[in-house]
């Protein structure tokens, strides 16, 4: 088995919710699998130490407005603030809608180049950080041999 890990920098706090499934996950399998049937990611939980001193329940389901004020404002859900709000929250999803108003008809690939310009025409700090973890399971053969032709099958 193999883990990779992928830490990628994000700087739309709209991006979550136009890739997430408000649907409800029916058991654990189908929170891995929904995903791909519905089109959208299961919606996300609060968790941890941290969630708890902010008074998030554990497991609570992450909503819009104390994830804005969380991650935009850089605010607790009553309003304490966290430290320094980011400058420009929102700047780069507005250059984007900009960028795309102006290409109405861009495909997929023309689209992450638009976001990649907006995020370097706003110059912004990342907001928030996603760890995607993914682990990858060799698949075998006649029970011993990998099904990669690359790789070497043992007597």
């Amino acid at each position: 088995m193999a883990v990779v890990a992928t830490l990628s920098k994000g700087y739309d706090l709209d991006y979550i919710w136009t890739h997430v499934d408000r649907g409800p996950a029916k058991d654990a399998a189908s929170y891995y699998i929904q995903a791909s049937e519905s089109g959208g990611e299961p919606p996300g939980r609060w968790w941890g130490p941290g969630a708890k001193a902010l008074g998030f329940g554990q497991g609570r389901r992450v909503e819009r407005q104390p994830y804005d004020l969380l991650f935009g404002r850089r605010q607790a859900p009553d309003g304490t603030p966290l430290g320094r709000a980011p400058a420009s929250g929102r700047k780069a999803a507005e250059v984007y809608k900009a960028l795309l108003a102006a290409e109405p008809h861009a495909t997929a690939e023309r689209k992450r180049e638009l976001r990649t310009q907006a995020t370097r025409q706003a110059r912004q700090g990342p907001l928030f950080f996603d760890l995607t973890l993914s682990w990858i399971w060799p698949v075998f053969r006649d029970g011993n041999c990998p099904l990669r032709r690359d790789v070497a099958c043992g007597a």
